[in-house]
Order: structure tokens, then C-alpha cells, then sequence
């Protein structure tokens, strides 16, 4: 569903995605029709979910009117940003970073939900302009004690047991020149971006206002960290949530969502979902009354795998998600099944005779050795479709697996599916 306020400037501050901007006010910005653009550095083979929330922000800009350009970063990422960074970054050759580029712009074109926006890379002009075309034309306009009070840059420098190259120092310098040359050829006045993009951006702003005397903007959002660890949002304990499915798959992109704490959830609807306000705060209200039900979890998790992966696949993620969860697998389609016994640890049951439950348990890795399988047992930590296994001699057996799948489960979060054909 669109997103839709009165203007831009109040559905930007109702999701909480205004940090700095240039100008008196948001409106200011918002107000007028804008070319803008994002960039972003092709340093991987795919986006990951700390990326989203720019996208968003600019797909919120599209929706009402702006016209979009998205600049893979060719050039830049065989450099590398110092913005945020603590270290030098491993330069690329050109080659990785043509393939990490044509990889990601699928990405971007299903989370802006549109091909209407100008899709372009600095390569194309940064390859071409000679160092003393740079100097002249970009370099002369600023000074060195300006761009060592950057605080990507002043970071860095201050920092004993960090340094800063040349090449990463001029970096701000060519981001403003990419700017100078939207600006130029398509007249792109508004350069977007994460609040730690804030000195790269108003670096441009200036290059164009000295050079051209015309006028730029620059807006930023805020920094997302995840409350539970301080850490920039976007890790979960095996690393980062990628937006391709090959490198984490839609089911557990969705899991992650869902995982997400009560606050964390009802927050993130804003952010990262195309509902309007009036639901966002029926599901907010429904989430505060029955927290156990997880329904700021469930729409969140919902509405942001429709966005990266489509609704179909959204949708039958859902349902092995509440399959999972409630322990009843008859209503699943046959390629669901298969989705769910791809992604969850799973074991197949073969043997009419049956298995131990030791056995099963060492077997399947929820007890590392039979000793700490009996444990479990006798302290009432086993439970089979729900119901607690206290006899140590028990058997498992095919007869026991109703529905072709059924859940063991160790504790409150170790599972393995049993299943048989």
C-alpha cells in the first residue's frame, strides 16, 4: 500500500527520518520538486538490511513527486569512503566492483518499487577527468584546514591508533565533484544519504554553490543502532542480513524481523514499511495490549520481505513461520514444507523401530554427547509436539512424526524438525 500524508516534510518527521538538512526547514526542501540522488559504493555483491533505510527514505521522496538518481559508486569504491570507518579499506579493482554494481541494482529497483529513476555511475566521468582538470575545476575551492575539520576526517586523524591516506582524504572532494556533475547534467539539487554522509554531502552543497552560484541541498537521516547491542543496525549473531536471497535466504530474512524486540518492532514500522499511520498505530495498540501475540513482529517482518522479496514469497514465509510456531503443519503446500525443512535444522526419520531419544538427541546435535542427552532429559528440557519427555528409555518413532513433520525441542529456542516421507 502507497504511503501517503499531506507533504513529504510531515510523513518524513512522522517516521522519524529527518536528522540534518540545509535550508530553515524540511519544508524548504520537500516543498519544491527536486531531482535528488543516493549513493552507494558497490564494496559488495549485494545490500544489506543497514541500507534500507535510506532507500526507503528515498522511495518516500519518489512517492511524492521527486525525481530519483542512483549512483553506483564505480569510481569511489575502488577508493573507499573514511566516513564511518576507523580503517583503510582494501582497494577493489575494477572488474569486483563492475559485478558487485550489476548485482545490486535489482535490489534497489525492488525496494524503491519502480524503474522510473535515473540509474548512473561515476566511473563514467571520474575515468575521464584528468588530476589537473580535478585540481583545477574542484580543488581550488576548498582548504585543506576546511577538510581536516570534517569529522570523518578529524576522526580519524585524532585517533593514535588510526591514520588516514590521501587517497581516502580526497574522497569528500570527489563526491562533491559527482554532485557538481548531476547538478550540472540533469539539475540535481539534492544529494541524500546516512547522517555519517553529512560532511561528504555539504561538501558538494558548497562545491556547487562557489562554483556555479546556484543552490544545492543536503539531507540526511539519522544513524539506526540496534538497542540490544549499540552496534550499527543490521548484524544478527551469523552476521549480516543480506538483501540477496542466496546469501540470506527470504526465511530467515523474515526471522529476523520477527525476532525484533516489542519497541524495537513497533519503532521499525515506521521506518521500513509502506502502511499508513492509522494502521501502523492500530498494530502498535493491538502489539502493547497482547505483546505475546507479536503482532508489531508479524506485520514488520510481513511488509519488509514483500518489499525485498515479493508478496507471493512474503506470504508463504508467513505461513511456515506461524506453521513453525504453533507446531501445526497441515495446512503448508508440499513447496513449503520444502522451504521450511531447507531452512530449519531437520532430521529424517527412517527407521520403523524407532531411535532412542538419547540417541536422537546426540544425533541430532541438540546434546553434544549421550551423558548431556540424558540431562536434558531428566531435568524436563525435551519436549516432543509440546509434550515433555521424562523417560530416558523412550523411542521415537515414525508413528510419532504426525502431519510428515513434528518438532523437537530442547529448551525454550533449540529445535530440530523430525520429518519422514
Amino acid at each position: 500500500m502507497t504511503t501517503k500524508k499531506n507533504t513529504l516534510a510531515e510523513e518524513l518527521t512522522y517516521r522519524g527520518l529527518v536528522n540534518q538538512h540545509t535550508g530553515e526547514s524540511i519544508d524548504e526542501i520537500t516543498s519544491k520538486e527536486r531531482t535528488l540522488y543516493l549513493g552507494i559504493d558497490p564494496t559488495g555483491d549485494s545490500l544489506h538490511v543497514g541500507n534500507l533505510l535510506i532507500l526507503m527514505a528515498v522511495r518516500r521522496f519518489y512517492e511524492h513527486g521527486h525525481k530519483i538518481i542512483i549512483l553506483v559508486g564505480g569510481a569511489t569504491a575502488t577508493i573507499g569512503d573514511p566516513s564511518g570507518k576507523t580503517e583503510e579499506r582494501v582497494l577493489m579493482d575494477e572488474k569486483t566492483v563492475e559485478e558487485n554494481a550489476n548485482k545490486i541494482r535489482k535490489q534497489i529497483q525492488s525496494v524503491i518499487n519502480t524503474e522510473d529513476f535515473k540509474l548512473v555511475d561515476n566511473n563514467d566521468w571520474l575515468s575521464k577527468v584528468s588530476i589537473l582538470e580535478f585540481l583545477r575545476d574542484t580543488g581550488k575551492y576548498f582548504t585543506v584546514n576546511d577538510m581536516l575539520r570534517k569529522e570523518s576526517v578529524k576522526r580519524r586523524i585524532e585517533d593514535p591508533e588510526s591514520s588516514i591516506s590521501f587517497t581516502e582524504f580526497a574522497y569528500m572532494l570527489l563526491q562533491a565533484h559527482d554532485f557538481s556533475v548531476l547538478n550540472e547534467k540533469y539539475g540535481c539539487d539534492l544529494q541524500v544519504g546516512g547522517s555519517d554522509q553529512w560532511g561528504n554531502i555539504v561538501t558538494g552543497v558548497e562545491l556547487i554553490r562557489k562554483k556555479k552560484q546556484t543552490e544545492a541541498h543536503a539531507f540526511t537521516i539519522p544513524l539506526l543502532l540496534d538497542k540490544s547491542t549499540g552496534r550499527k543496525f543490521g548484524k544478527s549473531e551469523k552476521g549480516a542480513v543480506w538483501l540477496d536471497a542466496k546469501k540470506t535466504s527470504p526465511f530467515h530474512f523474515y526471522q529476523f524481523w520477527y525476532n525484533t524486540e516489542d519497541e524495537s518492532a513497533r519503532e521499525y514500522l515506521k521506518y521500513y514499511t509502506t502502511l499508513e499511520e492509522s494502521e501502523i498505530e492500530k498494530i502498535n495498540k493491538d502489539s502493547e495490549a497482547s505483546p505475546e501475540m507479536r503482532i508489531a513482529q508479524t506485520a514488520l517482518a510481513y511488509e519488509v520481505t514483500a518489499i525485498v522479496h515479493g508478496k507471493e514469497t512474503a506470504e508463504k514465509i508467513k505461513n511456515i513461520s506461524v506453521a513453525l510456531y504453533s507446531g501445526d503443519f497441515k495446512k503448508l503446500t508440499h513447496s513449503e514444507k520444502e522451504v521450511l525443512l531447507s531452512s530449519v535444522p531437520s532430521y529424517k526419520m527412517v527407521d520403523e523401530k524407532g531411535i532412542s531419544i538419547i540417541d536422537l538427541l546426540t544425533e541430532t546435535e541438540l546434546a553434544t554427547s549421550k551423558r548431556e542427552a540424558r540431562t536434558f532429559v531428566e531435568s524436563g528440557a525435551v519436549t516432543l509436539r509440546g509434550e515433555k519427555i521424562d523417560d530416558v528409555e523412550k523411542l521415537i518413532k515414525k508413528g510419532d512424526v504426525k502431519d510428515a513433520i513434528t518438532i523437537l525441542k530442547k529448551g525454550k529456542r533449540d529445535i530440530m524438525l523430525l520429518y519422514k516421507d
